[in-house]
């Protein structure tokens, strides 16, 4: 072969790979609609890598602000844009090609918002109380105990509660995963009824992924919301989280201050447009 030919050759894969880089970006199929409010009808998220249909993804009555928590991974209170981000409903149903990663769905997500929403943003930062997930003296101990719950096929855990606490299990997890679920036990509910989720930094230092159990004194509260206080009336079985954690996981959990990024979002169309 000829080196013109080599390097036409050459040149076509390239362009091929690079094509094939492009559609890892995009959703195959994408459906967004605009939804109605109706306080019968529910809402929900379901589908994605690391859950029983890792193959589609459908999120049912969800406002925008949420839809940029799974695109950039920003928790609400570091997202800044125009109100009606929480208040409008959308639907969204989407498809994704076998062996789609975590990080290849959230640049999917970002360029459905570009390209429906024509969304436009920038990034800040801000200072934010926090909470810091180490390693406690002696190491971590992660080990699995019978009797919790199983997460289903290709699900990484499952939550199951009990009269005055909760049991949680991971099962080839990272600590980052382990760091997010965390917030829910720390979350508090504000003067206006709404729910701040606790915010929880991995410090640990650990890259690899992990499986075990623990229990926790808690409530299961509104929403599949965990509440840190057993209902009264009822004794707690188990040690808070923050003892939990260090007693059987080896984990330290101490409140901290972080500077971290916060999403501006500069434009974006109320209604999306067509599919």
């Amino acid at each position: 072969m000829g080196t013109r030919r080599i390097a036409a050759a050459l040149l076509f894969l390239q362009v091929a790979g690079f094509a094939q880089d492009l559609d890892r970006t995009k959703f195959e199929v994408a459906s967004v609609k605009p939804a109605v409010h109706d306080d019968n009808a529910g809402s929900f998220m379901r589908g994605g890598p690391g859950t029983s249909e890792p193959e589609r993804i459908t999120y049912e009555r969800q406002h925008l602000i949420r839809l940029l928590y799974a695109a950039y991974g920003f928790e609400f209170d570091q997202i800044s844009g125009p109100t009606w981000m929480g208040a409008d409903l959308y639907t969204v149903v989407a498809a994704l090609p076998p062996g789609t990663t975590k990080e290849q769905l959230k640049l999917r997500w970002q360029n459905l918002l570009i390209e429906r929403f024509h969304l436009k943003t920038h990034l800040i930062k801000r200072d934010f109380p926090v909470y810091k997930l180490s390693i406690a003296k002696g190491g971590p101990r992660f080990r699995e105990e019978p009797g919790f719950p199983v997460p289903r096929p290709g699900e990484h855990w499952a939550v199951r509660p009990a009269p005055g606490d909760i049991r949680l299990t991971f099962r080839e997890d990272s600590m980052a995963d382990l760091a997010q679920r965390l917030g829910w036990p720390l979350s508090a509910v504000g003067e206006s009824g709404g729910l701040t989720i606790g915010r929880v930094v991995d410090k640990t230092g650990l890259d690899g992924v992990y499986s075990f159990t623990f229990e926790f004194a808690g409530a299961w509260g509104p929403g599949g919301a965990f509440l840190p206080a057993s209902p009264e009336g009822q004794p707690e079985k188990a040690s808070n989280l923050f003892d939990a954690l260090r007693q059987q996981l080896g984990l330290n959990l101490e409140e901290g201050k972080a500077r971290l990024d916060v999403l501006v979002v500069d434009h974006a169309d109320r209604i999306p447009t067509e599919n």
